[in-house]
């Protein structure tokens, strides 16, 4: 043992081993101007005193330890999550399914609704997902965009970043139970309004959320297993209106345009005055159209939460199906709806593909949809809140939050985090389904935003790569940035209010969490 002391405090104190991660090396080259005779004749426990007092709490939790286990952000890649698994769950945390789609065949008829469903997977979904896998490849951590933002800006924007995007994570949850409340209504119950019956919409969403977070609870593996089931199970009825519609398609009703009069929604998304006073563009009634659409491929970034979960290539091919998905269990649905139905642009709202399943195979086919659009949306909540709470968890190991956060279930689940985003979602769920997507799109597209930045300073700034490849990074940049001003633009002074109200509880999160932030 003496003889092999001396080598071993020559040795770096963080050297990466061939399951280590990026996160090890982040922290190593941290430290990688320290003396091991800084260090000569003490302890390890002493050692990790030094380190903590000079380098913060996050070094004690996240490296240093007197066993051998990692802490939960630095889990050797799970190879029990495969390319198909993975893939599905970011299908679901984008909100991969057609349900939901209605409003914006409401708000611009078949023709621009069809256009900006063949349009968006392009100028926002792909951006953004080669945004995530060149930022998880080079960070892998279940923090995700926080540490990206961190890496690009500093711990105090990163901080800012996890907060806004687990506040748009969970108030995006709750859109599931809701929306799923809107197919049973409007199958079963077509004369009720949702707005009839608000206590019965909440305690059905309430308890779905319940168990679903119970689920999440149960850990990452079953969620995974669970949504490659859902995922057939909700897809099929559409396989059946589809090979059923085909034959009944007419193309010409694809290419109806808006009435030009400002559609009336259920959930009053239109009565909150905004900023841009008129919001009918060309027949389009603007913002319903601009949040649902973005409402509607948004959320590949959360990709990110599980990179320190899968290798790299996983992580890419992944990404790579999920957006296959996405683009396509959209544009057929939105299609043959369209073609072979008679629903006028009036009659669309959340709900609608049930009505349109009926008329184009029967009540039964209706009922298939309307079981699918259950289960989808169940397997989106369950996505949503694995993500959100692999992000608190991440932020506790780097640091930035209550060491409670880092709290694991028996199941290896962040249980306070599961927790805590549960409660986010039962606040949300008496708020009306188009509401809810524009308060989520506002808050999720600051953190995007700080995200976007934060690829362009660490991948075109920084990045060590050729001057064509930065010139299309940057080139790809252009698209998302503009679609995220518009739907800042577009945002009613309700969805002011609440975003400045959050900012604000950021800003206090900030300086309680990180007393010194006000000097980084």
């Amino acid at each position: 043992m003496e003889g092999n002391s001396s080598e071993q405090l020559n040795a770096p104190l963080w050297e990466p081993t061939a399951t280590g991660t990026d996160d090890d090396v982040h922290r190593y080259d941290k430290l990688g101007s320290t003396s091991p005779r800084q260090f000569s004749g003490k302890s390890l426990s002493s050692i990790t005193k030094d380190s903590v007092s000079r380098y913060g709490d996050g070094i004690e939790a996240g490296v240093i330890s007197d066993s051998n286990a990692k802490p939960s952000s630095q889990q050797s890649p799970d190879s029990t999550l495969t390319t198909f698994v993975l893939g599905i769950i970011i299908y679901f945390s984008s909100g991969g399914t057609p349900f939901g789609m209605e409003p914006s065949l409401k708000a611009a008829g078949n023709l621009y609704a069809i256009i900006g469903y063949a349009v968006i997977p392009f100028v926002w979904a792909l951006p953004e997902a080669v945004m995530t896998y060149e930022l998880s490849s080079l960070y892998p951590c279940s923090s995700g965009g926080v540490r990206w933002a961190e890496e690009a800006f500093g711990k105090t924007c990163g901080l800012f970043t996890g907060y806004l995007g687990w506040v748009s994570g969970i108030t995006n949850n709750a859109t599931a139970p809701v929306l799923f409340f809107s197919y049973l209504s409007s199958h079963f119950f077509p004369d009720i309004s949702d707005t009839d019956t608000p206590w019965i919409q909440f305690g059905i969403s309430a308890g779905i959320a319940i168990v679903l977070a119970y689920i999440n609870y149960r850990g990452l593996e079953v969620v995974g297993k669970a949504s490659v089931l859902i995922f057939f199970v909700s897809i099929a009825p559409f396989v059946l209106m589809t090979i059923i519609g085909i034959p009944k398609v007419d193309p010409q009703k694809w290419l109806q345009t808006p009435t030009g009069e400002e559609e009336v929604f259920d959930d009053d998304t239109m009565a909150q005055p905004g900023w841009v006073p008129d919001t009918l563009l060309g027949g389009i009634t603007l913002r319903p159209f601009i949040n649902n659409l973005y409402w509607s491929v948004n959320g590949f970034d959360q990709a990110g939460h599980f990179s320190n979960a899968v290798p790299k290539r996983t992580l890419r091919n992944g990404l790579c199906l999920s957006l296959l998905l996405v683009s396509t269990t959209k544009m057929i649905p939105i299609l043959i709806s369209t073609g072979a139905t008679d629903i006028e642009q009036a009659d669309w709202k959340a709900g609608s593909f049930a009505l349109a399943a009926t008329e184009i195979g029967g009540r039964w086919l209706g009922t298939l949809v309307v079981v699918a659009s259950g289960i989808s949306l169940l397997a989106q909540f369950l996505s949503g809140m694995s993500a959100d709470s692999l992000q608190l968890q991440g932020m506790a190991d780097r640091g930035q939050l209550p060491l409670i956060f880092r709290t694991r279930s028996p199941h290896d689940t962040p249980t306070n985090a599961l927790i805590l985003g549960l409660l986010g979602v039962m606040i949300m769920l008496p708020l009306p389904f188009g509401f809810i997507v524009e308060l989520s799109n506002f808050a999720y597209c600051i953190s995007v935003i700080i995200e976007f930045l934060a690829f362009a300073q660490l991948r075109i700034r920084r990045g060590d790569g050729t001057m064509l490849r930065k010139t299309v990074y940057a080139l790809l940049l252009i698209a998302p940035m503009l679609y995220n001003i518009v739907v800042l633009m577009v945002a009613s002074y309700a969805t002011y209010i609440y975003g400045a109200c959050a900012s604000a509880l950021g800003a206090l999160l900030i300086l309680t969490t990180v007393p010194d932030s006000l000097s980084l």
